[in-house]
């Protein structure tokens, strides 16, 4: 976007109309995702996060979050889930946002969760489920919730789960 700046009636520049479309000046940008519920005719009750591992999207995990909130529905008909599939910085679609500024570590990828949550205006996650790289974002998340760095109004989760590498096993008998 090019700064522009306007006359004013008294010939003038509007300092104002220059600022505003400024470069340098950006509304918070956050991390990309998707939401995937069982059933959009009902408000949801519960939120989960879904973080992906290194190289991947969000996108990854869209089959097993529709199962995950399927199950869960039918398991607990008093819920409705809302599951939250998030770009984390530099991944998926989260790679053309501006203002995820460096360094790209752990503290600045569960900030992004928090700054996604308050720009948002959401509830804070009750589950975060990570893999890979996202479970280590997500237990960054969970301390930093748990130490107050978000703020007064972060929650902690009620639930963390880490999921494990898939390791491959050849039966060579």
């Amino acid at each position: 976007m090019a700064a522009r700046m306007s006359k004013n009636k008294q010939g003038g520049f509007n300092l104002l109309t220059w600022f505003l479309h400024s470069p340098t000046t950006r509304s918070l940008q956050t991390l990309a995702y998707e939401e995937v519920r069982s059933s959009t005719d009902k408000h949801y009750t519960s939120t989960a996060f879904i973080l992906h591992g290194l190289l991947g999207s969000g996108r990854n995990w869209r089959s097993f979050s529709r199962n995950l909130a399927a199950t869960l529905s039918t398991t607990s008909p008093s819920s409705e889930w809302r599951m939250v599939l998030v770009d984390l910085r530099n991944h998926g679609q989260s790679v053309d946002i501006e203002g995820l500024a460096p360094p790209h570590n752990m503290a600045n990828a569960a900030n992004d969760l928090a700054n996604l949550v308050k720009a948002k205006g959401w509830v804070w996650p009750d589950v975060v489920i990570g893999h890979s790289l996202g479970g280590k974002v997500a237990l960054h998340f969970t301390q930093s919730c748990a130490c107050g760095e978000y703020g007064q109004s972060a929650a902690l989760p009620k639930q963390v789960y880490i999921l494990p590498k898939q390791k491959l096993v050849f039966d060579n008998a």
